[in-house]
């Protein structure tokens, strides 16, 4: 985890602190080596969720802050469920982007997120991964991700 938290630190970031989800799921579970975690919106860490649709009244440098914004909320939910230095490799991101039907640079803004998971947990952050456009997402936010993991076990 030292390595993890060196490299937060040096970005200048923290893990927001997340509560329960607000309905009817879990915000991660496990089993056995694999940890599969629920989506994360664009919610800041003092609970503004970042809005708007790409293509419409949103542009994609915000698109990407909103997709760091999430991957954030991601490595959260990561690190109290089995904490960052048990992550062994993100195998699957999951990015879904409000976005009108004229947008097409969803890639430009997932890079976000996959970079910044790469930057804070290194080859453990490479994964593969699919960039969707959607009408609108929960809450109005702008990016909501989810994840497939593999954590160690033992």
């Amino acid at each position: 985890m030292t390595d993890v938290k060196q490299r937060l630190e040096a970005l200048s970031l923290e893990l927001p602190v997340l509560g329960a989800p607000r309905y009817a799921y879990e915000a991660t579970t496990r089993w056995c080596d694999m940890l599969w975690i629920s989506g994360q919106i664009s919610r800041t860490a003092t609970g503004e969720i970042l809005r708007g649709r790409l293509g419409d009244n949103a542009t994609v440098e915000e698109g990407i802050a909103a997709a760091e914004t999430s991957a954030l909320n991601l490595l959260t939910r990561m690190n109290d469920a089995v904490g960052l230095e048990n992550i062994q490799q993100i195998l699957k991101l999951d990015i879904h982007i409000a976005s009108s039907p004229e947008f097409v640079d969803q890639p430009t803004v997932a890079d976000g997120a996959s970079r910044l998971l790469r930057t804070v947990l290194g080859d453990a952050g490479r994964h593969a991964r699919t960039a969707l456009s959607a009408h609108v997402l929960p809450q109005g936010a702008l990016v909501e991700l989810d994840a497939v993991v593999a954590v160690r076990v033992g």
